[in-house]
């Protein structure tokens, strides 16, 4: 057998289990391709190799929701809910926007029901000017709009976090009190 045909077989064992059809669901390539693939019988592309692994080991941003309407005056985890649809225990970032749609929080979670929840439920840390009566005291006062993202994961570094960091380096939130920190380039584990 050929070094990529005993390559992409170790991919599909060690990260699907054998399962051909996880594989597939994952890389787009038919169970039959696959097969032929893994078990000698057709000789896969560099470029098959390369994008195989690529699927395998590149996160990839999902759109969860973007710019889900929310109404301050409802309960709030039936809307989160709702919002999230099947993601409610994933992990992800989520994003905070007022009614002009301005980006005003910005965070990570590993269960997104939870942490959003508690976070839209958090006081509003931003002083107004003395002539407003009315303030708002909770960051769900303010939120208009929902957004949520799947931005993937790595076994080596905390990327949700990293593009957490990212972004609020880049956008500034009004109501973020951190702008998060990036780490240095990776360095890989030795082998003794």
């Amino acid at each position: 057998m050929e070094p990529r045909n005993i390559l992409l077989k170790y991919l599909v064992d060690e990260y699907f289990g054998g399962d051909l059809d996880r594989a597939s669901d994952t890389t787009g390539y038919s169970s039959n391709q696959l097969n032929d693939w893994i078990n000698g019988n057709k000789q896969p592309q560099k470029q098959t190799v390369e994008y195989f692994m690529h699927k395998l080991f590149v996160p990839e941003f999902k759109v969860i929701v973007e710019y889900g309407e929310f109404d301050h005056t409802q309960d709030v985890r039936p809307q989160l809910r709702t919002l999230f649809k099947n993601h409610e225990r994933g992990m992800g970032i989520y994003a905070f926007y007022d009614a002009f749609a301005n980006l005003i929080y910005i965070g990570k979670a590993t269960n997104l029901l939870e942490e959003c929840y508690s976070a839209i439920r958090r006081d509003v840390p931003v002083k107004f000017p003395a002539g407003i009566k009315k303030t708002p005291e909770k960051r769900y006062e303010v939120v208009r709009y929902i957004s949520a993202y799947d931005v993937g994961e790595s076994n080596w570094v905390d990327y949700p976090k990293h593009v957490e960091s990212l972004i609020l380096r880049i956008s500034k939130p009004v109501l973020n009190k951190q702008i998060g920190f990036l780490e240095k380039a990776f360095i890989p584990p030795s082998e003794s």
